[in-house]
């Protein structure tokens, strides 16, 4: 049975040290109103051994010692194992604890970065489930590498690709799994239809396909700012968003082949009172290339948060890595 684990990163482990400075901080400012340590430490007769002012700093120091020995060894146990149906998070020092996530009742998987995550390039993955409740595995690195594989797990558990809030795509801008493009085919600085931008849009399905998969929004422009199909919609014999997809699909069947359409899904959101397309690519079972007009096929993949050419020496190294 495969199994991956996933450990939670150090700033966890901090804030959880902040937490308990704070706790302890209030617990002892308050005991000091109701008796005064000093008169406590008199009665016990430990004046004549040392100081209390000595006493006090080595009785904090040994505190601080303890529960902070406590809280790394707890972090530093503590972790996720992804199994080919459930998350298990073991967590626990004296009491070992298990709990364990149904990967079939996964709705949705996102990712939340704060700021300090972007500087240190760790995230939280969040996991929604059917009924309403969300599971977080916060501070994580690698965080992509991890959401395509519970993504890939949601996919073989129950058949579906767990879905994620476009708002959300379009927050965290571009990356290894999110593409924006501002139109499909209507080119607004010439007012005429492109047939290179639907190459573009193409291309970047190949990419996707060729790599972990990913997302490609069309209606969205670089800086995440919502355009809108309208001018698609308005270059299609169909002017809507039925006549949109089935020109999407007509694009897939034609320049790449009929065998991956099943990778890829087309669907609509509103965001902004505006409608946008969601073309959510699965990984391909086989190389898939861009098919030109004089017969040569390119090879793309998606890297980093672009969509890049590979030499016919470098696509052969890769189609060997990858499905060979």
């Amino acid at each position: 049975m495969r199994r991956i684990i996933i450990k939670e990163g150090p700033v966890v482990f901090l804030r959880n040290v902040l937490y308990m400075e704070i706790l302890a901080s209030i617990f002892f400012f308050s005991i000091s109103f109701i008796t005064d340590y000093s008169i406590i430490y008199n009665n016990f007769g430990l004046s004549k051994l040392i100081r209390f002012d000595i006493f006090e700093i080595l009785i904090f120091s040994i505190f601080q010692l303890f529960y902070i020995s406590s809280l790394f060894l707890n972090w530093y146990f503590s972790h996720y194992e992804i199994y080919d149906k459930e998350i298990i998070r073991k967590s626990g020092l004296w009491f070992r604890r298990k709990k364990s996530v149904n990967l079939f009742d996964v709705a949705s998987v996102e990712i939340y970065q704060s700021p300090l995550g972007r500087i240190t390039n760790h995230a939280t993955i969040v996991m929604e489930h059917n009924n309403g409740r969300n599971t977080k595995i916060k501070n994580v690195s690698n965080f992509d590498e991890y959401v395509h594989i519970i993504k890939q797990m949601v996919r073989n558990t129950s058949g579906r690709v767990p879905t994620r809030d476009p708002k959300v795509l379009i927050k965290e801008g571009e990356g290894f799994f999110t593409e924006f493009k501002e139109t499909m085919r209507y080119d607004g600085r010439k007012g005429e239809i492109s047939k290179e931008l639907e190459k573009v849009i193409v291309k970047t399905i190949v990419g996707f396909l060729n790599a972990n998969g990913g997302t490609l929004i069309i209606g969205v422009n670089d800086n995440g700012n919502i355009i809108g199909l309208e001018n698609d919609y308005k270059t299609l014999p169909k002017k809507d968003k039925d006549g949109f997809e089935n020109h999407v699909s007509m694009l897939v069947k034609t320049m790449i082949g009929l065998a991956f359409t099943k990778y890829v899904t087309v669907s609509f959101e509103e965001v902004e009172n505006k409608e946008i397309c969601l073309v959510t690519v699965n990984e391909g079972h086989k190389p898939a290339y861009l098919k030109n007009g004089d017969n040569k096929e390119d090879f793309y993949v998606r890297v980093g948060n672009s969509t890049q050419p590979y030499s016919m020496s470098e696509a052969s190294e890769y189609i060997k890595s990858k499905w060979v």
